[in-house]
């Protein structure tokens, strides 16, 4: 065998690569040292074996064929495969080898030899990490990933699960060739946040928590939160291992929490701002409403026919005005769900007959004929006295203000099946379908508003909510220039008893002696409660007029009963209560809550308190005279404010 010229030998030793040179056989003819190394043979033991001898049996049919076909079309070939050395182990080489004729025909092959064993190991790493991840994500339903920074922006993803399919409308083929497939899908401005917080991670090491939207298949924009932390690969290169999932309906859940406590504060600046109202509103009406009334009912001066004229004017203008404060009140306690009711079996012509008597004298003003069922229907409703009188006197008002002089109101009752009906028509103006369609929006007058009657909107609304909650129908029928009939449907109910206070004054006999302090800082408030007071002679009224003062007269003699304002000049009727309730001789004393504040948690907090009652101004002065004599004379007081509070 003729060897290379001396050069090429030197050369062929000093390759930096594992080279070997072998016969037609397939036998070695040379080796040089590297190849020597790195198979873990002296050069003597190579030389003459055969290459495929040195390979791993399973890697060598693969051999043979690619060496005959190399034979054949002297192509070269490329293949990786296992050598056991002795020094070594078992280890992966990548061979690479090219066939040339020589000129007596025979063939010689070149071949290069790379040992390959990390990467192979590692590959076989990944693919064991692949595999597990692959299967950890068939039970989940966002997408995991393998992320490795790269020279720019976009980086490398060394995996991607199924999940991307639906997040992304992408393959996890498409994704591992190209990040930007993923990019390009997420909202701009949300990406440029991303790359700037991934970043940040990553030159930190720490765990990267961003949230982003993206386009899913379906193309809808979702709201997808990406958690990453950081690791390493088998060569103990920085990777990061994340976990993409959909967040849409979490985001949605925490927008709606968002709107919820924003909506609870307006609710609680509302009701703070309604209190308020309440309150300035309700204490100069308490004079004027109460002391219309002790005039009117005074029997020991009783007024002239003129002079009774001008105080029915004061008393009917302060209702009007209370009415309104009332509706908004009503509206706001119906919207929060704390409108007190107490439904039980009514005669429905004796709420009827009250209703009619409210409004008579506004329908022969207005030059109305008001016409009622002319015989009595003996049936009882199933509903709460107050607020179905409430509900009648407001249609019968809406039927006088929005009528004509010559015109009628009729007032028809009628029992059918389980229900009750009754119904208000007028001559009015009637509606269009259209003001129909609008006509229990709050605050929407349809027009009115242009035509000089007063009102606020909101009149209506209430009706038809408060004959919901008392299970009842309300049902409309108009036209315009022709006039409306509004009927509410109620439950039967079985026979009830008609009671009026005239009945319970009449059997009742008030508490013989009695000694209430009645702790308030209005001077004109405390007038009209000595006068309404006085109608009861045998009880005896100390004034208190702030707390400390109260505070003292009940500490130094515990009265029968406390009549409490609870906005006191010095502090608050629940501070005051709050004193009196750390001693025990004052612990158990009777309280009846006395306040302008008409609003339901006020209400609510001095129930939880042990308040006998809660009444609110203007003070009806039958109302409280019925609630002292129950309390007084030992009989349970109702406990729920003024029906218009």
């Amino acid at each position: 065998m003729s060897l290379p010229p001396s050069p090429y030998q030197t050369a062929f030793d000093l390759s930096p690569a594992a080279q070997v040179i072998m016969d037609h056989r397939g036998c070695i003819d040379d080796a040089n040292q590297l190849a020597c190394t790195s198979l873990g043979y002296p050069r003597v033991s190579l030389l003459g074996q055969r290459l495929a001898d040195l390979v791993h049996a399973d890697e060598q049919p693969v051999l043979f064929d690619v060496i005959e076909n190399s034979a054949r079309t002297l192509a070269p070939f490329e293949m990786d495969c296992r050598v056991q050395s002795p020094v070594h182990g078992l280890r992966w080489f990548a061979v690479q080898a090219r066939a040339h004729q020589l000129d007596d025909g025979r063939l010689r092959w070149f071949c290069v030899f790379n040992d390959i064993t990390d990467r192979k190991r590692h590959a076989a790493w990944l693919n064991e990490r692949n595999g597990l991840l692959t299967a950890l994500s068939h039970n989940l339903p966002g997408m995991i990933y393998v992320f490795r920074a790269g020279p720019d922006v976009a980086g490398h993803l060394d995996f991607v699960s199924e999940g991307v399919r639906e997040m992304f409308g992408a393959t996890p083929e498409q994704a591992l060739a190209s990040p930007w497939v993923l990019y390009n899908r997420v909202m701009p401005e949300d990406l440029a946040q991303f790359f700037q917080e991934r970043d940040a991670a990553i030159s930190g090491s720490v765990r990267l928590h961003s949230e982003f939207r993206v386009r899913n298949a379906r193309d809808e924009w979702r709201w997808c939160a990406a958690d990453s932390i950081s690791g390493f690969d088998a060569d103990g290169q920085e990777v990061r291992c994340g976990y993409i999932a959909d967040i849409t309906e979490h985001k949605l859940y925490q927008e709606a929490c968002v709107a919820a406590e924003t909506a609870q504060r307006a609710s609680q600046a509302k009701s703070e701002f309604l209190s308020r109202m309440s309150h300035e509103l309700r204490t100069p009406l308490n004079a004027v409403i109460g002391f219309a009334q002790l005039l009117r009912m005074d029997a020991q001066s009783p007024l002239q026919e003129d002079q009774l004229r001008k105080v029915r004017l004061i008393e009917r203008a302060g209702g009007h005005l209370l009415a309104v404060i009332s509706d908004v009140l009503d509206l706001s306690r119906i919207e929060a769900g704390d409108l007190p009711m107490s439904l039980e079996p009514l005669q429905l012509e004796t709420v009827l007959h009250d209703a009619v008597s409210m409004v008579s004298e506004s329908a022969e003003q207005a030059q109305l004929a008001l016409s009622v069922p002319p015989q009595p229907l003996d049936v009882a409703v199933h509903a709460d006295r107050v607020r179905l009188r409430q509900v009648l006197v407001n249609l019968l008002s809406n039927a006088i203000k929005y009528n004509h002089a010559g015109g009628f109101v009729r007032v028809h009752a009628w029992h059918e099946g389980g229900w009750v009906h009754c119904s208000v028509s007028d001559s009015g103006a009637g509606m269009t379908p259209e003001q129909q369609a609008q006509l229990f929006e709050p605050f929407n007058r349809l027009g009115a508003e242009q035509t000089g009657i007063d009102g606020t909107g909101i009149g209506l609304v209430i009706v038809q909510r408060l004959v919901a909650l008392m299970n009842g129908r309300l049902i409309v029928q108009s036209q315009r220039g022709v006039g409306s009939v509004f009927t509410v449907s109620l439950p039967v109910a079985d026979a009830a008893e008609p009671s009026s206070f005239a009945a319970w004054e009449e059997g009742h006999v008030p508490a013989s002696e009695a000694t209430i302090v009645y702790a308030e800082d209005n001077e004109v408030n405390v007038q009209l409660v000595s006068q309404i007071l006085a109608l009861r002679p045998s009880w005896r009224l100390k004034v208190a007029c702030n707390g400390q003062e109260a505070l003292a007269m009940i500490q130094a003699d515990p009265p029968d009963l406390l009549l409490l304002d609870m906005h006191l000049g010095d502090m608050t009727g629940f501070e005051l209560d709050d004193a009196l309730q750390a001693s025990p001789r004052t612990r158990n004393l009777l309280r009846v809550a006395l306040s302008a504040d008409a609003m339901p948690d006020r209400v609510h907090a001095a129930r939880a308190r042990g308040f006998s009652a809660y009444l609110t101004k203007p003070l009806d002065v039958v109302a409280l005279l019925r609630c002292l004599d129950e309390l007084l004379g030992g009989q349970a007081a109702d406990t729920t404010p003024n029906p218009r509070a």
